[in-house]
């Protein structure tokens, strides 16, 4: 018997993967079998196949984790910004009030930028934590199956409930600590790119 890839030498072997016979040459001993070097190739093709795949998913992930980062904080700005706005108009209609002195004035522009700074970051929290609790709330309710319930006015009812629910378990998230954590495994994701 001769050698699939060179017809002029003998076979010493099978490969165990496409049963092909091989020389010495064309054969490598690969774990606890023998295989030839098409096979070979043919592996190292669908790795490096496999290796470009999930950098691109990888980059894919880097790029959407950026784009969230950048909304975060295009969200907290709008907000905290209309916080000042506040402020300011707030200021603007106390300020011919009799009565109003310097107390009042400091009292308001720090109240306001306390304000502002809560508001922003109830929005940015808000932002980084409802996809989560969404996400976690549909995976958990995936593995319960369909149940039927043949009154529309008992559906609504419970979508109300389902909705008011995973609006207060979300904000509890998203204030404590649950925004944060979200946005800082984007960061750790984009961190790890180099």
């Amino acid at each position: 018997m001769k050698c699939f890839y060179h017809t002029d030498q003998d076979a010493a072997g099978m490969c165990s993967q496409c049963g092909k016979a091989a020389c010495h040459d064309c054969l490598k001993e690969v774990g606890s079998s023998i295989v030839c070097k098409g096979c070979i190739a043919q592996h190292l093709r669908e790795v490096e196949t496999e290796k470009h795949e999930v950098q691109a998913d990888r980059e894919a992930a880097i790029a959407k984790a950026k784009k969230r980062i950048k909304t975060s904080k295009i969200v907290f700005t709008v907000l905290f910004v209309c916080g000042i706005v506040e402020t300011v108009v707030m200021l603007v209609g106390s300020a011919g009030k009799p009565g109003f002195g310097a107390s009042e004035l400091v009292e308001m522009l720090v109240g306001g930028l306390i304000a502002a700074l809560i508001l922003g970051y109830y929005a940015w929290s808000f932002y980084w934590g409802i996809p989560a609790v969404w996400t976690g709330l549909r995976k958990a309710l995936s593995k319960t199956g369909c149940f039927v319930i043949l009154n529309p006015i008992t559906w609504l009812i419970m979508l109300g409930v389902f909705l008011m629910v995973l609006m207060i378990f979300g904000e509890f998230y998203c204030i404590f600590g649950g925004g944060w954590s979200q946005y800082r495994k984007r960061v750790r994701l984009i961190h790890s790119e180099s």
